[in-house]
């Protein structure tokens, strides 16, 4: 499993420049990285220069770096599949001439307020894409994942969403309670319990991204700014936001800062971006927080995002050689481990993946050919371990949060 460090802050900042860099500074150093994408600017495609689609892309020649950008709006029918039928008026319209014993009226009353447009509620998309993140998250092949969050109030609203999702899943109780017979005539009982299951499948693991984001063990929060007023009050307020929540806040990065240079508007520019940046320092305490100049031309495109995070983090380490965790960046530390070590010997083969976030009990494996196929939290990833391993030959262990896999077999070289 990899860990989890999410840029966010207001849009237009430099989430998109930071984040990217990030990624490729750690994928030069020898972690496989993920950078992710929910900005519906979709501009890590542009900062990268090289393009990015809606699974992990290989970045170019880059060894270790893949990228995606997802797009959170096409997957809500996949999430909730049949309910777009089911809650759409005209189906509504359609049923409530078949009701007996009720008054029409009330039944269309009862139908309208849960009609599919109402489906949307604050923060369901968002939703979506830290859903779509967490099947990544939980692949053992990534050692880190690189998110490059929505702009600040989109972020914010997913994090609401639990207490909405209350709310909303009460209209559809009510729904179901209005048109159960109708719903087993026209569907079904299977398809009825179908609908039912998928929504409670969705409330849990939109509870389960809650955790996995408010576990520092497992992710850290970066607040990207620039020394202005707005972009500063903004920052105040979603950490505030993310405090509330729980979730960690690792430092901040201020982009743009105007460099010390002889010039009088510079000098005044510059004097009143020292008296933001000292604003900063007094909310984050001892947080790191690390400075990136103004730039005499945009960054975009590997050798100058390579040189922006030379600047934000000094030298990576290389990642370690077991799965001991290492603290990379002289900027803004973080540790990590490595999420997957496959090594082959003479006959021996042994696979160690790192499932912090895992109930062992809930692990599933399964091999298919040449692939291993890891199951965590009812999602399955696929591992190339490049021999034909059949599961109930390995001895499995699974201790202090990796598993263990080791397979004995004289044909192995």
């Amino acid at each position: 499993m990899g860990r989890l460090w999410l840029f966010g802050g207001k849009g237009g900042v430099g989430k998109t420049t930071t984040s990217a860099a990030t990624a490729l500074w750690l994928a030069r150093a020898g972690f496989r990285t993920l950078v992710v994408s929910s900005d519906p600017a979709h501009s890590t495609s542009d900062s990268l220069a090289y393009p990015l689609g809606p699974e992990p892309t290989p970045v170019a020649d880059e060894e270790n770096l893949w990228g995606m950008e997802l797009d959170p709006e096409s997957t809500l029918e996949q999430v909730l599949p049949r309910f777009s039928d089911a809650m759409s008026g005209s189906m509504g319209n359609s049923m409530t001439g078949m009701f007996t014993g009720l008054d029409a009226e009330t039944v269309r009353e009862e139908m309208d307020q849960v009609e599919a447009s109402q489906l949307m509620i604050p923060g369901l998309d968002e939703a979506l894409a830290f859903d779509q993140l967490l099947r990544y998250v939980e692949d053992p092949r990534f050692d880190i994942i690189i998110f490059d969050t929505a702009p600040t109030g989109h972020t914010l609203r997913f994090l609401s969403l639990p207490e909405v999702l209350d709310t909303w899943m009460e209209r559809i109780l009510r729904y179901y309670r209005m048109t159960g017979g109708i719903r087993m005539m026209m569907f079904g009982a299977k398809k009825q319990d179908e609908m039912r299951d998928e929504l409670e499948r969705f409330q849990r693991r939109v509870a389960h991204v809650r955790r996995v984001l408010s576990d520092p063990e497992l992710s850290n929060f970066t607040l990207v700014t620039i020394p202005e007023q707005m972009a500063v009050s903004e920052t105040r307020r979603a950490a505030e936001a993310l405090d509330e929540y729980g979730i960690t806040v690792n430092g901040v990065i201020v982009n743009r800062v105007t460099p010390d240079l002889d010039h009088p508007f510079l000098q005044a520019r510059r004097d009143t971006e020292q008296g933001y940046l000292q604003e900063l320092r007094g909310l984050f305490g001892g947080l790191p927080i690390v400075e990136i100049a103004l730039g005499e031309t945009d960054v975009h495109g590997l050798d100058q995002l390579a040189d922006l995070a030379e600047e934000l983090h000094g030298a990576c380490p290389p990642p370690p050689e077991g799965m001991e965790a290492v603290t990379v960046s002289n900027g803004i530390p973080i540790s990590l481990r490595r999420g997957l070590i496959i090594n082959r010997s003479p006959g021996e083969l042994t696979v160690e993946m790192y499932l912090p976030a895992a109930n062992k009990d809930e692990l599933n494996l399964r091999s298919e050919g040449e692939d291993l196929f890891i199951g965590v939290n009812g999602r399955e990833a696929r591992i190339a371990v490049g021999y034909e391993v059949k599961v109930k030959d390995a001895a499995a262990r699974f201790e202090n949060d990796v598993l263990c896999l080791t397979v004995t077999d004289e044909s192995l070289d």
